[in-house]
């Protein structure tokens, strides 16, 4: 990099080897003190060597296919176990209906999204 662009925050540029290059600085913060790091970042990358800038991520297509499978939106819950409440969740969704069918339960409905219909089958934990 030659000098701060537009596109980069002055702030997030320094000099560095002796004041020749301008580099980016790293976007990484600290879980204890909430700082930045102020390493520079590597070429291309947001993050210094230190924080996943030498990382390639995974390069064979088996690679890939298994760091998606892996991947999950918040961290706490497989798929399969996503899956599963899902499941279950329908289950009680006809239950329900069937039980203001009959007569019952009366009320109010339970708050929340009408479930995924299901397969009885699937229905089996799996985690």
């Amino acid at each position: 990099m030659t000098k701060p662009t537009d596109s980069t925050p002055p702030e997030r540029m320094f000099l560095t080897l002796g004041g020749r290059v301008w580099t980016k600085q790293c976007k990484a913060t600290s879980k204890r003190t909430k700082q930045q790091c102020r390493a520079p970042a590597m070429k291309g990358k947001e993050v210094c060597r230190t924080h996943g800038g030498l990382s390639r991520g995974p390069v064979t297509a088996e690679g890939r296919a298994r760091c998606a499978a892996a991947k999950t939106v918040h961290g706490r819950e497989t798929r399969q176990k996503r899956a599963y409440i899902s499941t279950k969740m329908a289950e009680l969704y006809e239950l329900e209906t069937l039980g203001r069918k009959i007569g019952l339960i009366s009320g109010p409905k339970t708050a929340g999204r009408k479930p995924n219909s299901f397969n009885r089958e699937e229905s089996k934990p799996g985690f």
